[in-house]
C-alpha cells in the first residue's frame, strides 16, 4: 500500500512538473515578446525603455514565482504519502534476523544492553567427525 502511495505521488509530481514547465515556457516566451516589442505601445524613447525594463522585471518575477510554486506544490504532493506512511505504520511484520545459530526469535527489550564477548570467550560449536 505504501509503495503504491509513493508511486502515485511521484507520478503526480511528474504531471505537475510538466504543467509547470509549460507555464514557465509560455511566460518566458510572452514576457520576452512583450519586453522586445515595448515600442508598439508608445513612440516616446524613454517610455519604451521604461516599459521594456518593466516587462523584463515582470517576466523575471513571474518565472521565479513559477519555480517557487512548482517546488511548494511538489513538496505538498510528496508530503501526503509521507504523512500517510507515518499514520499507517508498518503494514507487515519486521523481517526475522539471523545469527550464526539460525533465526533469532526474539529481540532484546528497549532497555537491554547486550554483552559483547571478547573472541576468546565466544561459544564454539563442535563439528562431529573431526
Amino acid at each position: 500500500m505504501r509503495r503504491l502511495l509513493w508511486v502515485m505521488a511521484w507520478i503526480a509530481v511528474a504531471v505537475w512538473s510538466l504543467f509547470a514547465w509549460g507555464a514557465y515556457g509560455l511566460l518566458d516566451f510572452f514576457g520576452g515578446v512583450a519586453a522586445r516589442n515595448a515600442d508598439i505601445v508608445t513612440g516616446h524613447p524613454e517610455s519604451v525603455e521604461w516599459l521594456s525594463w518593466a516587462f523584463a522585471v515582470l517576466r523575471s518575477l513571474g518565472l521565479g514565482a513559477v519555480v517557487f510554486v512548482w517546488g511548494l506544490v511538489s513538496l505538498l504532493i510528496l508530503a501526503v504519502p509521507a504523512v500517510l506512511s507515518l499514520l499507517l505504520g508498518r503494514s507487515h511484520p519486521q523481517p526475522r534476523s539471523y545469527d550464526w545459530r539460525g533465526p533469532v526469535t526474539g529481540s532484546p527489550g528497549p532497555g537491554a544492553n547486550p554483552t559483547i564477548l571478547p573472541p576468546s570467550q565466544h561459544p564454539v560449536r563442535r563439528i562431529e567427525g573431526r
